[in-house]
């Protein structure tokens, strides 16, 4: 009894200790996804672009056909991800009450 009772005890610190590590293993991966997202957004705030002209949180457009239409048409990726990241950060600084168009 005393035998089992030693192995389980070990067995429970080790699925401790791996667990501990799994999270501070992600906190570290999320420190530098983040560092990476900085960097990119500083980096692309330098350049000056017509798709990265800051829209206005009151009336941002969101993404309509043609606009769609016209990112993938420039090919880029980033273009796309940063006009919908203001489109949703716009929308998520809406008031409450203020109405919103559904489409």
């Amino acid at each position: 009894m005393d035998f089992s009772g030693t192995i389980v005890n070990g067995l429970l610190t080790i699925v401790g200790y791996v667990v501990i590590f799994l999270g501070v293993y992600k906190v570290f991966q999320i420190a530098t996804d983040i560092r990476e997202i900085k960097d990119l957004i500083a980096s692309r705030s330098r350049i000056p672009s017509a798709a990265a002209a800051p829209f206005s949180s009151v009336g941002a457009p969101a993404l309509t056909p043609e606009i769609t239409k016209e990112l993938i048409a420039e090919d880029s990726a980033a273009a796309y991800a940063e006009h919908l990241l203001r489109a949703v950060n716009a929308e998520s600084q809406r008031p409450e009450g203020a109405p919103h168009e559904v489409r």
